[in-house]
């Protein structure tokens, strides 16, 4: 099975539910599976991550099974419900212009290694298709139909029958179910681009959204924000754990509580540390220090009162930590 260890991991969400949406029978989803490291027993329990590598695999399995082209007999795959916060701030967006730019900003955090550009055209701009990596055809056709098919559902929510006025690149020709693909993205479809992705008439951007929804699209910008520090790699979720100790009230948050509000798993996020070279218990103990520091040199504070306030349970606890931080 392919490895790339440079690639990033991508969320295991989308390879569950291709599983449950095809595997009808015990062998058919043995056969879904198939050298892709998962079990049957364990699709429900697989981690919040799967490499790149394990979902390459499960496309090729899907090809043989079904043939290509079989993610157009799944629309709930690629619907705006499956993107998650990504399809919420798109969706409630307040036009046409700002969904594009949330989409070519946040598209990575939600399909990590891809990359959707805004690229100006004569009387349009192109939301263009990239992969961080090369693939053979079959590989990139699948990824960037992916992405393009959802981007299609998002936009035509706002767009209507305006959708007619988009065109879609794909940089191949067309496959045997090029009439299907052309029909699931409501568009004009042009075979052997220069570039897959999305052509959008500028006077569409300025279209008002009907579902625009202001504190709905913040608050999803949040969560998007969030996934950007833990997509990129390591050094994110050390940063977005630094964070949330920075902003607790006594520089405290259980290692359990922090995974959640990161949306990892508690062994996912030990492991992203220790890929950053750090464990989080180390973190946790630099927040406490580094508060203790500040309220030492500023002198307006007992150090009883210090250790309260960092959450010791007595003097002699926050006297033994100053000793280990301060050799004194």
């Amino acid at each position: 099975m392919l490895e790339r260890t440079d690639l990033r991991p991508a969320p295991a969400t989308y390879f569950q539910q291709i599983v449950r949406r095809f595997g009808d029978s015990v062998a058919t989803r043995a056969a879904i599976l198939e050298d892709t490291g998962v079990g049957e027993g364990d699709v429900d329990d697989v981690p919040a991550e799967i490499t790149l590598a394990q979902q390459l695999r499960q496309f090729d399995n899907m090809n043989r099974l079904f043939g290509e082209g079989w993610a157009l007999s799944a629309p709930e795959l690629w619907r705006p419900a499956a993107h998650g916060a990504l399809g919420v701030a798109v969706s409630s967006a307040p036009d046409v212009g700002s969904a594009l730019h949330i989409l070519a900003r946040y598209i990575g955090a939600h399909t990590p290694n891809q990359h959707l550009k805004l690229v100006r055209a004569p009387g349009s701009v192109l939301l263009r298709h990239d992969i961080a990596m090369e693939l053979d055809e079959r590989h990139a056709r699948i990824m960037a139909e992916g992405v393009l098919l959802g981007v299609a559902s998002l936009l035509s929510l706002m767009l209507g029958r305006a959708q007619l006025d988009l065109r879609f690149d794909y940089a191949w020709s067309e496959p045997t179910y090029g009439a299907k693909l052309t029909e699931a993205v409501g568009a004009e479809v042009r075979w052997n681009a220069p570039a897959s992705g999305v052509a959008v008439p500028r006077r569409l951007l300025t279209l008002r959204s009907p579902l625009s929804n202001a504190a709905l699209c913040h608050h999803a910008l949040e969560l998007l924000e969030q996934s950007v520090f833990i997509s990129a790699g390591p050094e994110g979720v050390k940063a977005r754990v630094q964070q949330l100790l920075a902003r607790s009230d006594d520089g405290r948050v259980a290692a359990i509580m922090a995974a959640r509000s990161l949306g990892l798993s508690q062994r996912t996020l030990a492991r992203r540390l220790a890929e950053a070279g750090v464990t989080y218990r180390e973190l946790a103990d630099a927040e406490l220090k580094a508060r203790a520091s500040r309220w030492l040199t500023a002198g307006v504070l007992s150090k009883a009162e210090i250790g309260e306030r960092l959450g010791f349970a007595d003097a002699t606890g926050f006297s033994r930590a100053c000793r280990r931080w301060f050799r004194t």
